[in-house]
């Protein structure tokens, strides 16, 4: 059975590629000429999203997924404030809806960081 740190550091791993796919599916709507801009940082959370399964370092590929996430959604505000057919209300709710999904990262870690490591079996 696999132990309670394991567990949440899964689900934790899961919800960085779960929040990455959300933020690539946005990036695929966009029109053509932000798509093509910010193809490249769509292209490197994807690629982190999809290593991290069999990632040698864990936390490490966690954390590298994590900041790609981080730069795509900063680079999807920013082409929401320069498209002029967006309007303020809209790049705020943007901004909203993407602040809320990069704190559900941090809850995860926090989530993770409070598991106490399980202790070994006492020698009876």
């Amino acid at each position: 059975m696999p132990s309670a740190k394991t567990v949440i550091g899964a689900e934790a791993a899961t919800l960085a590629v779960r929040v990455a796919r959300g933020l690539y599916a946005r990036w695929r709507v966009l029109p053509a000429r932000h798509r093509e801009r910010l193809a490249p940082l769509a292209a490197d959370a994807k690629e982190k999203a999809l290593s991290l399964r069999g990632a040698p370092d864990r936390r490490r590929a966690e954390a590298d997924l994590r900041a790609a996430s981080e730069t795509l959604a900063a680079a999807l505000v920013d082409s929401a404030e320069d498209d002029r057919e967006v309007d303020e209300a809209e790049v705020d709710r943007l901004r909203e809806d993407l602040r809320r999904e990069l704190r559900r990262l941090e809850g995860a870690e926090i989530s993770a960081a409070r598991v106490r490591p399980e202790r070994p079996a006492s020698p009876e």
